[in-house]
């Protein structure tokens, strides 16, 4: 996956919506369901800043994490960033997914989340060919992506759904923005067993008794507001409507009716 293929952008902007990201999907969407034992050793295949990996590595203490993103860039903060949360042992490497640099059967666990969105069906092919390697007999695989199709607002709106539309366009002309209903049998394609995918819905509407919905249709906003100068000059779009869907956007968690939600897919395996 090169630079241009990933189109959220590597400043320090998008390191802290990463962080956010991932205390924001914590609970609800990265750790349910896992069963990591002190002692295993966990690779995040993507892992970009670290954030996900080290919301693994508070949640699971004792386990050896190890990552591996392409970009040099993000593999620095990584490193930054577990050095500040007190963690100097991480093994955190740049590289190609398609090509692991760990031996085979080295790992007990490989985690993966936002990443094969990024990238053509082919290469998540390898990718997941190359998890299949270095996991151990029995060891999992846990793999989560968005489905950019579903994305929904209420109050709606057309520039809403253009601004949707576009995000969803650019995705498909780098990656693949419904990946996720194809991570079964991708699995079972890389030799994988008792693969499960799913679909996991989320929902947020304007409740005064906490701030999800501000806090989800913020994090929406924050990617796709920054993918907002690609639809313009990739795929042409109108840069008014743009601006205008984007605005309606940020407006929903103040409407007395508003709410937003998409569905994601997550998909268990077993070596």
């Amino acid at each position: 996956m090169s630079e241009t293929g990933y189109i959220h952008g590597y400043d320090a902007e998008e390191r802290e919506r990463l962080v956010a990201q991932a205390v924001f999907w914590r609970d609800r969407l990265i750790l349910p369901g896992l069963s990591y034992r002190s002692g295993d050793h966990v690779l995040e295949v993507g892992c970009a800043v670290g954030a996900t990996l080290a919301t693994l590595l508070d949640a699971f203490p004792g386990i050896h994490v190890s990552g591996i993103d392409i970009e040099e860039r993000q593999i620095a903060t990584a490193l930054e960033y577990f050095k500040s949360l007190g963690h100097d042992d991480a093994d955190l490497r740049r590289g190609d997914a398609s090509d692991l640099p760990w031996e085979d059967a080295a790992f007990d666990h490989v985690y993966i989340m936002w990443l094969l969105e990024h990238i053509p069906v082919e290469s998540a092919q390898q990718i997941l060919g190359e998890c299949h390697r270095v996991l151990k007999p029995g060891g999992t695989i846990t793999v989560t992506e968005t489905d950019y199709d579903t994305f929904r607002t209420y109050p709606n709106d057309p520039d809403i759904e253009y601004l949707y539309q576009g995000l969803d366009d650019l995705f498909a002309q780098n990656g693949n923005p419904i990946v996720g209903r194809m991570l079964g049998p991708l699995l079972l394609e890389a030799g994988f067993s008792d693969v499960r995918n799913g679909p996991v819905g989320f929902h947020f509407f304007r409740d005064p008794a906490n701030e999800d919905l501000r806090t989800y249709v913020g994090y929406i906003t924050a990617f796709t507001e920054a993918a907002v100068p690609q639809m313009k000059d990739e795929l042409g779009l109108h840069p008014s409507r743009l601006a205008r869907g984007l605005r309606l956007l940020k407006d929903v968690p103040d409407h007395p009716m508003g709410a937003a939600g998409q569905i994601v897919f997550r998909a268990t395996a077993k070596r």
